[in-house]
C-alpha cells in the first residue's frame, strides 16, 4: 500500500537570537544612494536593461576602493580605483550599519574570480557581523538575485563558466540561512558554483549527541542551511553546473513561479533533504510551474557531510524519519508541478528517491535515468494528467544503507533503521480519471513486498495505464525471504493495468502475470549477480548478452528511438525489451 501522507520535517531550521544595539537602533541612519534605491526595484519583472559586468576576486578593494566594474586587483592606493570588489557582499553593502541594496542591476554580469570565498558572519560572535545585517547571522546573505530581462538575464557566474572544469566556491557560515535567494527573482542564470559550508555538525534529527548538533547561539558553529531558496514567483531560472552539497537543511528550496531548467547539477549530503518545493508553509507552486531537468544527480540527502572530507563517501552521520530526519532526494507539498528529467539519478537518500507523489497537477516526465539504494521508494508519481517513465533503470535495494560502504565513514549508518519504509514498494504511483501513465522499456530488479503500488485518486474508470516492454527481476526480500509481487492494484484499476500491459519479461517475481506477450524467463542480462547480502546489487548490468530471450521481443514504440545510452533502436522492427537495445 502507499504510505499515509507523511510526517515531514519542513522547518526551515531558522533560530533567532536577540542581540540589541540601542546606540545603533536610536541614532544610525542608513544612507542609499539614488542608484541604489532604484537598484532595489529590480527584483520585480520590470529590470531595467543594462550591460555592466562585475568582477569579484581576493585581491580586489572594497566598495570605497575599487569600482568593482574592471577585472583588476586593488593597486593598495586611492579610492574609486578601476579594480574588482574582493567580497560579493560589495555589491550589495558598503559595510555601514543597515546598508543593504544592489548596486548592481537586473541583466548585469557578476564575474566570481578564485574563492572560496565565505558567505554569512565573518566569525561566530556578534561583533562579527557586515553591517548590512546586524545582529543577523541567519539573515546575513545577499537580497535576491535582481531579476533581469528573457533576452538579457542577470548572470552570477564561476570564472569557468564556460567549460567549468572547475568550480567557483561560495560556502556559507555561521548560521546562515541561504547563500543564494532567488525568492521572485526571474531571468536569472547561476553558473559552475561550488555552493556549500565548512562543518559537519546537524540541525536536523534527534539521536544525535550533543557534541555532534551545531551551536545557534554565540559562538556559533560554522555552519549555513540553505544553498538556493526559491519562491512561487521565481520564473525563468537557469541553474547549470552547480555543485551543491554539505548544507544542514536543504540544497534547496521552496516553490516556483514558472520555468526553472537545470543542466548537470549535483545536489548532496544535505542534511535535511536534497531538493524540496515546500517552503516549511506548504506553499504550492504556481500553476504553470516547470523543472526541466538534464543530468541532474541527487543523493545522500539525510546525510551530514563531513568536514575537511576524507573519503570518498564523505558521510559523516546520516539521519531518517525514525530518528528525527527526513531525507528525500527530491520532495514537494501538494502542488501542481510540470516536471521532467533525463538522464538523472537518484541514489543513497535516506527516504525516497524521486518523490512526486503529492504533485497533483501536471505532467511528469523521467527518461534515460537510474534510481536506486534509496531507503524508501525510488520513484513516486501522483495524479498527473500525464505521466511518462522510458528507459529508466531501478534497482530497489531499499535496505542498503544499513550495510557498509568501503569508501565511506565505517558508522556512517549509526542513526539510520527505517529501511523499505512504506511496506517497501519500489514504484509507488496514484493515478486519476482519464489521466495517461506509460511505462515503456524499463529495467528493474530489486526485493521488496511489491515492485509498482499503483492506487486511484478519486475516480480512475478512464485512467490509461500502459506497461509495455519491461525488464522486471526479482529478489528475495532478505528479511523475509519472500519474492516480490509484480503490481498491488485497486480492485478498479486491474482491468485498465490488464489492458495495457504487452511485452513484458518477468523473471523470479512472486507470481507471473498472464498474457500471450509475456514471458517469464531469465532476462539473459550481462550481471545479474546472486544474492551474497546488500552490496550484491551494486554489480548489477541490465545491457543484454547475445542471446537474451529480451532481444528483438517487444513491441514497436517510435516516440523511443534510442535507448538508455543513447543508441539507436530499430526502425519498424521489434524492440528489445527493457532499458538498453542489443549493440554488439
Amino acid at each position: 500500500m502507499l504510505n499515509s501522507p507523511k510526517m515531514r520535517n519542513r522547518s526551515l531550521d531558522r533560530p533567532v537570537i536577540f542581540w540589541t544595539c540601542v546606540f545603533f537602533s536610536l541614532f544610525a541612519v542608513a544612507v542609499r544612494s539614488p542608484r541604489t534605491a532604484k537598484a532595489l526595484e529590480h527584483n520585480g519583472s520590470t529590470a531595467v536593461a543594462a550591460q555592466h559586468t562585475w568582477y569579484i576576486r581576493q585581491d580586489g578593494g572594497d566598495r570605497k576602493q575599487c569600482t568593482g566594474m574592471v577585472d583588476s586587483p586593488y593597486s593598495g592606493h586611492g579610492n574609486s580605483q578601476p579594480c574588482a570588489f574582493k567580497h560579493p557582499y560589495y555589491l550589495f553593502t558598503n559595510d555601514t550599519y543597515n546598508n543593504k541594496g544592489w548596486i548592481i542591476s537586473g541583466g548585469d554580469t557578476v564575474i566570481f574570480r578564485g574563492g572560496p570565498y565565505r558567505m554569512g558572519y565573518k566569525g561566530p560572535n556578534p561583533h562579527d557581523m557586515w553591517g548590512s545585517c546586524p545582529g543577523d547571522p541567519f539573515g546575513c546573505s545577499m537580497p535576491p538575485i535582481p531579476s533581469g530581462t528573457a533576452s538579457q538575464p542577470t548572470r552570477f557566474l564561476g570564472e569557468h563558466y564556460s567549460s567549468c572544469q572547475q568550480k567557483t566556491q561560495l560556502f556559507g557560515g555561521y548560521g546562515l540561512g541561504v547563500i543564494l535567494p532567488l525568492q521572485g527573482s526571474k531571468n536569472v542564470d547561476v553558473e559552475c558554483l561550488d555552493l556549500t559550508d565548512h562543518g559537519q555538525c546537524s540541525r536536523v534529527g534527534s539521536s544525535q549527541p550533543a557534541s555532534e548538533v551545531c551551536s545557534s547561539t554565540y559562538p556559533l558553529s560554522d555552519y549555513a542551511g540553505n544553498a538556493i531558496e526559491t519562491s512561487e514567483t521565481t520564473a525563468n531560472v537557469l541553474l547549470k553546473n552547480l555543485n551543491i552539497h554539505g548544507f544542514t537543511s536543504r540544497g534547496i528550496i521552496g516553490a516556483i513561479g514558472g520555468l526553472l531548467t537545470v543542466d548537470h547539477v549535483r545536489i548532496a549530503f544535505n542534511g535535511g533533504a536534497g531538493w524540496d518545493f515546500d517552503n516549511g508553509s506548504g506553499t504550492a507552486s504556481a500553476s504553470d510551474a516547470a523543472l526541466h531537468a538534464s543530468y541532474l544527480t541527487v543523493e545522500w540527502n539525510g546525510c551530514n557531510e563531513e568536514y575537511p572530507l576524507a573519503h570518498s563517501v564523505p558521510a559523516f552521520s546520516c539521519l531518517d524519519q525514525d530518528n528525527g530526519g527526513y531525507g528525500d532526494g527530491v520532495g514537494t507539498p501538494d502542488t501542481p508541478l510540470n516536471f521532467s528529467c533525463d538522464h538523472c539519478t537518484f541514489r543513497y537518500n535516506t527516504q525516497d528517491g524521486l518523490d512526486l507523489l503529492h504533485v497533483n497537477a501536471g505532467k511528469i516526465s523521467v527518461t534515460n535515468s537510474t534510481a536506486y539504494g534509496n531507503m524508501g521508494q525510488q520513484w513516486k508519481f501522483g495524479p498527473v494528467g500525464r505521466l511518462v517513465f522510458q528507459n529508466n533503470t531501478t534497482i530497489h535495494n531499499c535496505r542498503r544503507l544499513s550495510a557498509p560502504f568501503s569508501v565511506a565513514p565505517q558508522n556512517y549508518n549509526r542513526y539510520l533503521s527505517l529501511f523499505c519504509r512504506a511496506a517497501g514498494d519500489g514504484v509507488a504511483m496514484s493515478v486519476t480519471d482519464q489521466g495517461t501513465y506509460t511505462l515503456q522499456n524499463n529495467s528493474y530488479a530489486g526485493y521488496g513486498a511489491t515492485s509498482y503500488d499503483i492506487v486511484c485518486s478519486g475516480h480512475c474508470a478512464s485512467a490509461s495505464i500502459v506497461f509495455e516492454n519491461n525488464l522486471n527481476v526479482g529478489y528475495e526480500d532478505p528479511k523475509n525471504q519472500e519474492l516480490p509481487a509484480v503490481f498491488y492494484a485497486e480492485k478498479a484499476l486491474w482491468l485498465t493495468l490488464f489492458r495495457g500491459t504487452s511485452h513484458n519479461i518477468f523473471y523470479n517475481m512472486r507470481t507471473c502475470p498472464k498474457g500471450w506477450t509475456e514471458s517469464c524467463v531469465n532476462p539473459g542480462i550481462v550481471n545479474l549477480p546472486k544474492w551474497t547480502g546488500e552490496a550484491s546489487l551494486d554489480a548489477i548490468d541490465f545491457h543484454l548478452m547475445k542471446g537474451s530471450p529480451a532481444r528483438k521481443s517487444g513491441a514497436s514504440i517510435p516516440e523511443i528511438s534510442t535507448d538508455h545510452d543513447g543508441q539507436q533502436r530499430p526502425a519498424n522492427s521489434a524492440y528489445d525489451v527493457g532499458a538498453f537495445q542489443f549493440h554488439p
